[in-house]
C-alpha cells in the first residue's frame, strides 16, 4: 500500500486528521461520580437498572435484563410488547435528556480543546456531554467536526431541509422546530443508511477515517451487536492510504491482551498505544498538534517537547491556554514551542 507524507516541513502543519471515536466509557471516566446532579452516568449493561426496567424485563420473560440491546432487539422482531417498547424509548429519551454538565472542566471541554476544526469526534452516545461542552466552548476558534453515530438526546434535526442543531432550536430553512434524533434501533439489523441524519454522520467518519494520521478510540467496546460497524470502521481506516504511517492510541481500562485482541485489525504492526487515562496519549502530551508530533519524531526523527494541557478547572482558562496555538493556526506555521502556563 503506498504511503502520502501529510507533513508540510515548511510550515510544520501535518494536513491529515485526528480521529477521535467515543463510547460510553469516555462519558464514564469524564463524570465517573454523575452527571451535575448526580445522575449515574451508565454503560449499556447498567442501563435497565438506571431506567428501573429491571422488574419489567423479567416480567416480559427475559432473564438478563442487562443485555438491553438484546432485550428491545428482541421485542422489535417479535412485536409481542409494543407498550414496552414504548416504554423503553421514552425512559431513555428521558434519562439521557436530563442529564448535565457541571460548571467545571471535564474530560470533555479539554478533548475539544485538544483538537482542531480539521479533525473529528465521533461519539456513540446518547447522553449531552460532548453537545453541552461543545456549545459552552464554541467562542472558540477552529473546533472539531463533531458526529452522533447512534443520534443523541442534544441533537434535532428536520429532515425535510436536511438541517441540524441543538435542542429547542429551529430549522434555519423552514422555521419549524427541530425534532429528536433517533436513538435505538434493532441489534439484528442496525439499518443506519436508512435515517439520513445518521447515514450523513456515519458517511463523514468514513471519510475523515481514509485521510486520518491518528485514531483515537476512547471507552468504546466494540460489542458484537456493531460487528457491521467496526467492520466499516476497519475498512476505511486500513484501506488509508496513511495507515503504515498512523498511529492508533486505545484508551480503555480492559485488560491490554483483550483490547489488542478486538483491535487488532486496526493495528499496523506495532504502530498502536493502550492506554488508561487520556493523560497518557499524544492528544494530551500534544494537544492541537498530536499529528505534527507524531511525524516530526516518525518522519524526522526530531521529536517535539511535551506540551501537555494544564489540569485547571475552569474551562475558560483552558481557552485562554489554547490561546498562543490557534495564533499560530491562524497564521498557518506551526513551531512547536510549548503554550506557557497562566
Amino acid at each position: 500500500m503506498p504511503t502520502l507524507p501529510s507533513l508540510d516541513l515548511a510550515t510544520g502543519i501535518n494536513n491529515s486528521p485526528h480521529v477521535v471515536i467515543l463510547g460510553a466509557g469516555a462519558s464514564k471516566a469524564s463524570l465517573p461520580r454523575g452527571d451535575l446532579n448526580g445522575r449515574v452516568v451508565p454503560v449499556m449493561q447498567q442501563l435497565a437498572s438506571c431506567l428501573d426496567l429491571t422488574a419489567r424485563f423479567k416480567a416480559a420473560g427475559f432473564p438478563d435484563p442487562s443485555d438491553f440491546e438484546s432485550v428491545y432487539d428482541e421485542l422489535i422482531s417479535t412485536g409481542s410488547d409494543p407498550t414496552l417498547v414504548a416504554e423503553i424509548e421514552t425512559r431513555v429519551q428521558s434519562y439521557f435528556a436530563a442529564m448535565e454538565l457541571p460548571p467545571d472542566a471535564t474530560l470533555y471541554d479539554r478533548l475539544l480543546l485538544s483538537l482542531r476544526d480539521s479533525d473529528l469526534i465521533a461519539t456513540f452516545n446518547w447522553d449531552p456531554f460532548l453537545a453541552q461542552a461543545f456549545i459552552r466552548n464554541r467562542d472558540t476558534r477552529r473546533l472539531p467536526r463533531i458526529a452522533f453515530l447512534h443520534g443523541n438526546v442534544e441533537i434535532a434535526v428536520c429532515l425535510k431541509d436536511r438541517r441540524s442543531g441543538f435542542r429547542g432550536q429551529v430549522c434555519q430553512k423552514c422555521t419549524n422546530p427541530l425534532q429528536p434524533t433517533r436513538l435505538l434501533y434493532p441489534v439484528r439489523k442496525k439499518d443506519y443508511k436508512s435515517d439520513p441524519f445518521i447515514a450523513n454522520e456515519w458517511a463523514a467518519l468514513e471519510w475523515f477515517l481514509k485521510r486520518a494520521y491518528m485514531l483515537t478510540i476512547f471507552g468504546y467496546g466494540a460489542p458484537k451487536t456493531d460487528a457491521a460497524a467496526v467492520d466499516l470502521l476497519s475498512g476505511a481506516w486500513t484501506g488509508n492510504p496513511r495507515f503504515e504511517l498512523g498511529q492508533v492510541n486505545i484508551i480503555d481500562i480492559r485488560p491490554k491482551r483483550q483490547l489488542e485482541e478486538t483491535w487488532e485489525s486496526f493495528f499496523c504492526r506495532d504502530h498502536y498505544g493502550i492506554h488508561r487515562r487520556l493523560s497518557h496519549t499524544w492528544l494530551h502530551r500534544h494537544p492541537r498538534r498530536s499529528c505534527e508530533a507524531l511525524a516530526w519524531a516518525t518522519l524526522q526523527l526530531a521529536p517535539w517537547r511535551n506540551n501537555p494541557m494544564p489540569r485547571y478547572k475552569s474551562p475558560r482558562r483552558l481557552q485562554q491556554w489554547i490561546e498562543p496555538l490557534l495564533t499560530e493556526e491562524q497564521a498557518g506555521k506551526f513551531s512547536g514551542n510549548p503554550s506557557p502556563s497562566l
